[in-house]
């Protein structure tokens, strides 16, 4: 049986480490352990609010997943070395009878050793258990030192979501109203003004999210701070913008390019929270373009009543349609009543 405590507790030990690190220093997404903690709490809250994205308990779901997350990791290494120290009763002695400890000493033992807070009330019970005790207050700074410095860029990374949301809703709250905004009444060259600029922040916003799967949690009821919704609005103005607009007036393919590769750069990050499950048949609300028409934009008619056609843009809008669903949203916040 006591064996069977070391293993457990060396076992538990080494994976919260793993998902420590992979999470913290991989740059590559969260360990096992934070996606299944992050992507199930969001789900209950989002079930709880009904799917609605207008939600205020919504908002505080991101800053309570970093806390339940540090708070898990934590917990995870004090019970590994707490069952680390059952599997050997003279692990830990008191420091002044020399008597065996109880297993609520052990865990008190286990959590001042992990926090480096020893205050000399209980010893290692031999020159073994002196160099696993070593190792353990050693784990425990380290761990203590990558969970505080994994904060801040998480929390500089939702500061650049919000500025990425707030700059493209300044451009337009709806497709037809970016569209109108960079009309000068001859060509869409207002768009190509901030194009270098937003390319970058688009960019820069996926690399955090790989880097930081946990912003997509940081959830903002307001449109004007919704990245998801806001990117989701950009992206479909461009995609009208190749489809419906005649090709005199609007900027040619390679001048898109910039902006075009940063948003499948943007996709194709956040296709890996597409989780190949069976997507369900999507619809576009009726769409109005009657104050594009008024605003003398020259339209390509005939091919209009296609653009929301499943089949056009099929492959990113999947994406953005089970996107807008994770966040609470969905096309009718794109497409709404009153474009403009």
């Amino acid at each position: 049986m006591q064996i069977l405590y070391a293993i457990a507790g060396i076992a538990i030990i080494v994976y919260v480490m793993k998902d420590l690190i992979t999470t913290t220093l991989s740059f590559q997404g969260g360990g096992h352990l934070t996606n299944f903690i992050s992507e199930n709490l969001w789900r209950l809250c989002l079930r709880l609010a009904g799917h609605d994205g207008k939600k205020k308990m919504l908002e505080r779901v991101g800053h309570m997943l970093l806390v339940l997350i540090i708070l898990t990791w934590v917990m995870g290494m004090w019970l590994g070395a707490f069952l680390l120290l059952l599997s050997d009763p003279a692990s830990v002695l008191n420091s002044t009878t020399e008597e065996i400890t109880t297993a609520s000493e052990k865990l008190y033992f286990a959590g001042y050793t992990l926090s480096t807070v020893g205050n000399g009330d209980y010893k290692p019970g031999s020159n073994l258990w002196d160099i696993v005790t070593n190792l353990l207050a050693f784990s425990g700074l380290a761990f203590i030192t990558v969970s505080i410095t994994y904060i801040m860029p998480v929390l500089s990374a939702v500061i650049l979501q919000v500025k990425l949301s707030v700059f493209l809703n300044s451009l337009g709250n709806s497709p037809q109203q970016v569209l109108l905004n960079c009309w000068n009444g001859e060509n869409f060259d207002r768009l190509l003004r901030h194009d270098a600029d937003l390319a970058d922040m688009i960019t820069e916003h996926s690399q955090n999210h790989k880097a930081y799967p946990i912003i997509h949690f940081f959830h903002n009821i307001e449109q004007r701070q919704s990245v998801v919704l806001n990117l989701a609005i950009f992206d479909e103005a461009i995609n009208f913008l190749k489809f419906g607009v005649q090709e005199e007036v609007r900027p040619s393919d390679a001048e898109l390019l910039t902006i075009r590769g940063a948003q499948d750069y943007y996709l194709y990050v956040l296709d890996r929270h597409h989780k190949n499950e069976e997507q369900k048949p999507y619809t576009f609300p009726e769409m109005k373009w009657d104050a594009l028409m008024e605003a003398g934009i020259p339209l390509k008619t005939p091919l209009l009543s296609d653009f929301h056609s499943p089949e056009t843009f099929k492959e990113r809008r999947e994406v953005l349609t089970y996107l807008l669903h994770q966040d609470g949203w969905s096309w009718n916040d794109i497409y709404r009543p009153d474009p403009v």
